[in-house]
């Protein structure tokens, strides 16, 4: 009789939830995956790096970054975002298999994001440095060669790389 009573009662308790479980209804919202793409970054090489026709053996020459005779790149991206300036730089122009040595100082190359003020940075070591309001940066690069005295007439050339990524700032 016990176990009868038991099942009994089992069975009304599992009548009576039944109901209660089957009212309830789920509650359920939706939210949006999304984000925005931001501009790419990009430039355009404006004049090279000339340290003209009249450099004589033996004598150093140095092009300033403010010159007319630097290098420049016109940059254009997402205003106010932050960027990392990286170039490759060479250690010798050469002319066939003449050399002549090239170097950079730690203050030959620059930038103009907003205004007329250049800000001097190592052209060696990567500059962190944001697009200003209106999304553009002029970057420049001088140098200094220096001839042998005995160095070979003739035009000298090598390419200098700049490469531009967006940081996380």
């Amino acid at each position: 009789m016990k176990k009868l009573v038991l099942a009994i009662v089992t069975l009304v308790v599992l009548v009576l939830t039944q109901d209660v479980f089957s009212q309830q209804v789920a509650e359920t919202e939706n939210i949006n995956a999304k984000g925005t793409v931001i501009t790419h970054i990009s430039v355009t090489a404006k004049r090279d790096l000339d340290f003209g026709t009249d450099i004589v053996p033996g004598v150093a020459k140095t092009v300033d970054k403010a010159a007319t005779n630097s290098g420049k790149f016109t940059l254009a991206g997402e205003k106010s975002r932050q960027i990392a300036i990286t170039f490759t730089l060479p250690s010798n122009l050469s002319s066939g298999s003449n050399l002549m040595p090239i170097t950079f100082s730690t203050t030959d190359a620059g930038y103009i994001n907003t205004g007329t003020t250049m800000n001097a940075f190592n052209p060696a070591v990567v500059q962190n440095v944001s697009f200003g309001s209106n999304g553009t940066m002029e970057v420049y690069l001088g140098g200094k060669v220096t001839p042998s005295s005995s160095q070979a007439s003739g035009a000298y050339t090598a390419p200098i790389t700049i490469s531009l990524l967006y940081t996380t700032n």
